[in-house]
């Protein structure tokens, strides 16, 4: 697989998986042993967990939308810059639907091999996100 296709991948499953919430493709591109690093989440290792955090995105904020600003690759790495916008609607872990909306930015960084992801970096801000939609003041405070 050339770099091209390592971002196109990429470039796939955010916008097929995440912008579109079908996950049905997820056995075919990600491997079996597949590990995402996220502080906080506790997600299984294999495709199984990349279908879960796309549930949990899209239950809360049905409307989750992930642009990628930015992408870059080198060799099997590939990087990029992105915004996320969203409104709660639905249950965030016990958190009724505030209908606020959230827009946080953040750099994501994946690894390819053979034409499937088998691991992934996520920074996901979710203090931000609570912030904005309301249920977290900041400093940390509810």
């Amino acid at each position: 697989m050339s770099t091209e296709d390592n971002m196109k991948l990429v470039r796939y499953i955010t916008e097929q998986g995440l912008n579109a919430g079908d996950v049905s493709f997820v056995d075919d591109v990600f491997a079996p042993d597949y590990v995402v690093h996220a502080r906080g989440l506790d997600l299984p290792p294999g495709p199984g967990a990349f279908a879960k955090a796309v549930d949990f995105w899209r239950k809360s904020f049905p409307d989750f939308h992930c642009t990628i600003e930015h992408m870059i690759a080198d060799g099997e790495y590939v990087a990029h810059r992105f915004s996320t916008t969203g409104t709660h609607t639905g249950e965030l872990g016990g958190m009724p639907p505030t209908g606020k909306k959230f827009h946080v930015s953040g750099v994501d960084m994946h690894r390819v091999v053979g034409g499937r992801v088998v691991e992934s970096w996520i920074s996901d801000d979710m203090p931000r996100i609570l912030m904005e939609i309301g249920v977290l003041a900041p400093g940390g405070r509810p």
